[in-house]
């Protein structure tokens, strides 16, 4: 039996983040950015699934926004 699966490939315009990025960041609208971060740590939680006692790594690679998320959802 063969089982043929098709993938598309697509490539990250790594310049066009970067961009935005920039531009979010250089408006100096604090509030907003912090918002979509916390959105997207709300986000990222869903998306993997947490259940009680599972161990999370901040690793301090970001603003802990993800971090947070995890832990309201146990306290």
């Amino acid at each position: 039996m063969s089982v043929l699966t098709e993938t598309t490939a697509f490539a990250i315009d790594y310049t066009t983040i970067k961009q935005r990025q920039q531009a979010a960041w250089a408006s100096g609208d604090y509030a907003v950015v912090g918002t979509t971060l916390q959105i997207v740590g709300e986000q990222l939680c869903e998306a993997i699934d947490l259940k009680p006692g599972a161990l999370v790594l901040d690793v301090a690679a970001g603003n802990g926004n993800a971090t947070l998320a995890a832990a309201r959802r146990f306290t």
